[in-house]
């Protein structure tokens, strides 16, 4: 099982503040439903959150699950 280190959660951590940074500064892109991104961001930051919970208490099956549901995230944020 590929486990995320907390070195990989901050980087991860780091890239989601940076895109809220940079959206809160530039304003949402025209072609984005803006809900839409925002939900995507909010979901992402309730998972990462869960993650450095079950992390903590070594619950790795649900941080696999996790992991996943985080890449779908991000998959979605970048076609936007």
């Amino acid at each position: 099982m590929d486990n995320m280190t907390d070195e990989q959660i901050e980087q991860l951590a780091q890239r989601v503040a940076k895109i809220i940074l940079d959206q809160l500064h530039e304003g949402l892109l025209l072609d984005v439903q803006p809900d839409d991104e925002e939900d995507l961001l909010a979901e992402l930051a309730r998972c990462m959150t869960l993650m450095a919970k079950y992390l903590a208490e070594e619950q790795y099956e649900k941080c696999e699950l996790l992991k996943k549901k985080i890449k779908t995230i991000e998959q979605k944020l970048k076609n936007l």
